[in-house]
């Protein structure tokens, strides 16, 4: 048995408590507190009417929950022991091990799918990793291709066309695709990507060939097909006799 001054966190819980004479959440006193168990017996007075009553406050049962977890292509089925107070809603956020994981689905014994419930008739709560993301990787190289995985920030921006390092090689950025279709232009952010596709960027060598056939069009250079081009060109301007 404790004096008032010394309850601690008790104190704090019982300073607003429903008063079993008001019927109502008023400011309570403690005036003395008594273990019991894994829990108190708590003394107290109402500032409201003066009641004196006590509060037994007893820690919630611990319910054992199913979790699935899902990061990328990879999943694992764990367990966590929580309250049996405790509420799961879809689009609720939680640490678990070292990442953080949003609910996306919560599944009763029989199948169905709730979108709020208690521990007590949830089977198994499905969860993504939401602090990171596993993107998809597929290189080319001539006719050579490859895939791999990265693990980065949901938010983290990819350019089609920018320059990538990868394994201590650069690469570029040829198309990336989102679930929908792929992109040639513009940028997604990590958590929006299904996969990127990568190709070699070009040596200078090849960069000055290319620049040399535009050029080439142009200015008379040789370049392949530039013959039939040139003969198309003047078969088009003849003029009818």
């Amino acid at each position: 048995m404790t004096d008032a001054d010394d309850s601690g966190d008790a104190e704090d819980v019982a300073k607003i408590a429903v008063c079993s004479d008001c019927e109502q959440d008023e400011e309570h006193d403690v005036l003395r507190s008594v273990e019991r168990g894994r829990g108190v017996d708590l003394l107290v007075r109402c500032h409201a009417c003066g009641n004196v009553h006590t509060l037994e406050l007893r820690p919630p049962r611990s319910i054992t929950v199913r979790l699935t977890l899902s990061e990328g292509a990879h999943s694992q089925r764990t367990e966590i022991e929580v309250d049996e107070d405790e509420m799961f809603e879809v689009g609720d956020g939680f640490d678990h091990g070292e990442g953080t994981w949003e609910v996306t689905r919560l599944e009763t014994a029989g199948g169905l799918s709730l979108t709020t419930g208690d521990p007590s008739e949830i089977a198994m709560v499905w969860a993504v990793r939401a602090d990171k993301v596993r993107v998809k990787l597929t290189f080319s190289e001539g006719e050579k291709s490859w895939s791999d995985t990265i693990i980065c920030e949901p938010d983290e921006m990819f350019s089609c066309g920018s320059l990538f390092n990868h394994d201590g090689q650069r690469w570029k950025i040829r198309a990336l695709h989102s679930g929908r279709g792929r992109k040639l232009t513009g940028k997604l952010p990590a958590g929006r990507i299904r996969r990127i596709f990568l190709h070699l960027p070009l040596t200078r060598t090849e960069v000055a060939e290319r620049e040399q056939l535009v050029r080439g069009r142009w200015r008379g250079q040789e370049y392949p097909g530039r013959e039939e081009r040139m003969r198309d060109v003047y078969e088009r301007n003849l003029r009818e006799p």
